[in-house]
C-alpha cells in the first residue's frame, strides 16, 4: 500500500574494517599496525535489534532517542540508504529523503541543472521537473543565482534549494532528519508550514529531531529508541515523558497512577468533581487529527467524554491560549445560546472552524465542562498543544481572511 513502511525483525550491524588511512608519521604507523593487532577481528556494532514496526499511510511519527540510538540508521533503512542485515524493509509509494540536502549537488554546474538532474533522480520525468521549476524556484529563493554554479552558493541558498526540491516531488513517504534545526528562522518557517501542508495531503512522515516541543506539535506517534532497541512506542505525549523521565534519571510513573476525574492533579491544570470526565480531546482536518496545522484550515475541536451520572446542567466551553499565556479565544455552549438537555453515557462534541484564523506560533487549549453556576465536573487546562504554521510571519494572533481596494493605479 502506498504510503506504508513496514520494519519486520530488522537488525542492522556495521563490522570494523580498520582503517584505510595513510599514517601521517612514523610513531602512527607503529601505534597503528599494534592497534590493528590487538583489536578483535570482526568486531561488530550492533546499530538496531529485534525492530516490528508499522507506519501507516498518512501517519506522521517521530524518532527519538539520544545519539547514537539507531534513529538515522532506522531513516536511512526506509530510504534505501542502508540495508538490513537481517529482516525486511517494505516500503510503499515514492520516497524522499530530507537527511542531506544537496548532496547530490554537482559544484561545477548551475543551480538550474543541478534541480533538473536531482528531480529526475528522485523519480520525475524532465517535463515534470521543468513544470515545477518555478514553484521551486520560488520556495528556494536563491534568484539571479540560480543559473550560477552551486560552488557559489552560501551554505543557506545550498540547503533552501535541496529542500525545495524535495519536497516538490510528491512523495508518498518522506524521511526527515534534522532537517528544520538548520538555516534561519524564515526558512525554518516556511518549511514547517510546507511540511505542514503536505501532511494536510495525506503525505507519510517520519522525523528524527532532538527538538521534543516539536516532536510533540508534529506527530502522531512517537517511537523511543535506545541503545538500538525500542524503549517505548505508542502516544507522543506518554512517549516523550519516558524518553525526559530516562534523560532526567526519573523512576517512571506506575501504570495507574495517572490523575483521574474528581481529583486535582499534582500541577494543577486539571480538576473538578469527576461526574463527567473529559476523556480526550483534539483537532481534526480532514487528513485526519493533527497537533500542525497551517493557518487557514477548516477543522474541528473534537470533545470526547464520559458521563457517570446522568447530568441536565452542564456547559462545554473552549479557550484558546498563546504559548505565553495571551488569552486569544474562548466559547462555551450557554454564550451561543445552546440549551442543554441531557448528558449521559460516553460521546462527543465538537466545535467547528470553518478557517483556523490564526497566525503561527504555539497554542494551548483548554477545556472544560461545568454547571451553569460554574461549578467544574471536568476542567483541564492545556488539554491540547498545538502548532499553527504559516510561510508568512504574521504579527498579532489573528490572520482573518481580507482582500485590498483601491483606486487609481497604486498597485500592480
Amino acid at each position: 500500500m502506498k504510503g506504508r513502511l513496514r520494519f519486520s525483525g530488522v537488525r542492522k550491524v556495521y563490522r570494523w574494517r580498520g582503517s584505510r588511512v595513510r599514517n601521517e608519521s612514523v610513531k602512527g604507523a607503529v601505534l597503528g599496525s599494534w592497534w590493528r593487532r590487538r583489536r578483535p577481528k570482526g568486531e561488530a556494532h550492533v546499530a538496531l535489534e529485534g525492530i516490528d514496526l508499522t507506519i501507516e499511510p498518512g501517519e506522521a511519527v517521530a524518532l527519538i532517542g539520544p545519539n547514537g540510538s539507531g534513529k538515522s540508521t532506522l531513516l536511512k533503512l526506509a530510504g534505501g540508504i542502508l540495508q538490513p542485515t537481517e529482516g525486511a524493509v517494505d516500503v510503499g509509494g515514492r520516497v524522499t529523503a530530507l537527511i542531506e540536502l544537496g548532496a547530490g549537488f554537482h559544484p561545477e554546474i548551475t543551480g538550474r541543472e543541478n534541480v533538473l538532474i536531482n528531480g529526475m533522480l528522485l523519480g520525475l520525468s524532465r517535463p515534470e521537473v521543468e513544470a515545477r521549476l518555478p514553484e521551486i524556484l520560488e520556495f528556494a529563493g536563491v534568484g539571479d543565482f540560480i543559473d550560477q554554479p552551486v560552488k557559489t552558493y552560501s551554505s543557506g541558498m545550498y540547503v533552501r534549494l535541496g529542500f525545495a526540491v524535495a519536497v516538490a516531488v510528491e512523495p508518498d513517504v518522506l524521511l526527515i532528519d534534522e532537517v528544520l534545526s538548520v538555516g534561519d528562522a524564515a526558512f525554518t518557517r516556511r518549511c514547517l508550514d510546507r511540511l505542514a501542508r503536505m501532511r494536510q495531503a495525506g503525505v507519510t512522515m517520519v522525523l528524527v529531531s532532538h527538538d521534543l516541543d516539536l516532536v510533540e506539535a508534529f506527530a502522531d506517534r512517537a517511537v523511543y529508541l535506545r541503545a538500538g532497541r525500542v524503549r517505548a512506542e505508542g502516544a507522543v505525549e506518554s512517549v516523550v515523558a519516558r524518553y525526559r523521565n530516562d534523560v532526567a534519571g526519573v523512576a517512571e510513573i506506575p501504570t495507574g497512577a495517572e490523575t483521574t476525574a474528581g481529583q486535582t492533579d499534582e500541577d494543577g491544570r486539571r480538576w473538578g468533581s469527576g461526574e463527567v470526565e473529559i476523556v480526550s480531546v483534539e483537532l481534526i482536518t480532514d487528513a485526519g487529527k493533527t497537533r500542525l496545522v497551517p493557518g487557514g484550515t477548516p477543522c474541528r475541536l473534537q470533545i470526547r467524554y464520559r458521563a457517570r451520572r446522568e447530568v441536565g446542567d452542564f456547559v462545554v466551553g473552549v479557550a484558546w491560549h498563546r504559548a505565553d499565556g495571551t488569552l486569544v479565544a474562548g466559547h462555551n455552549t450557554e454564550l451561543d445560546g445552546l440549551v442543554p438537555q441531557r448528558l449521559d453515557g460516553e460521546g462527543e462534541i465538537r466545535c467547528a472552524y470553518p478557517a483556523l484564523e490564526l497566525a503561527p506560533g504555539d497554542y494551548l487549549v483548554d477545556v472544560a465542562v461545568h454547571s451553569k453556576d460554574g461549578a467544574a465536573y471536568d476542567y483541564w487546562c492545556d488539554a491540547l498543544r498545538l502548532r499553527v504554521t504559516s510561510a508568512i510571519e504574521w504579527p498579532g494572533v489573528w490572520t482573518p481572511s481580507h482582500e485590498w481596494e483601491w483606486d487609481g493605479e497604486l498597485f500592480e
